[in-house]
């Protein structure tokens, strides 16, 4: 059962979730099932409005971007280059990512700064 814990600093906010569903799921509906404040506009991964800070609980994979994800946090300011190879390794985050976009599997854990 995956698990993750949004974390707002902003709002002054903290919630750990554990995900039973046996199918992905993404951060934005987590959120919106366990009324966590996460901010959304379009839920397309096209404003960037739900960019989130995702840290790994153990080195995962789970990083794949898609090109609309990449284009978008690129536009927004959140990274800097869009590399290919990136998605390739292992990472330890923090990481940018789209709440909408990111999808959580059963075995991920991992904190979401917003």
């Amino acid at each position: 059962m995956g698990q993750v814990q949004f974390i707002s600093p902003r709002i002054g906010g903290d919630w750990s979730i554990l995900c039973r569903s046996h199918q992905p799921i993404s951060l934005l509906k987590m959120a919106r099932i366990f009324n966590v404040p996460l901010p959304v506009h379009c839920q397309k991964g096209i404003c960037g409005t739900c960019a989130v800070q995702v840290a790994p609980q153990q080195g995962i994979r789970h990083g794949h971007l898609s090109p609309v994800e990449k284009r978008t946090l690129h536009a927004v300011g959140k990274v800097s280059c869009i590399d290919e190879s990136d998605d390739l390794v292992q990472w330890k985050g923090p990481r940018w990512r789209l709440a909408c976009q990111c999808m959580v599997e059963t075995s991920d854990q991992f904190f979401v700064a917003f």
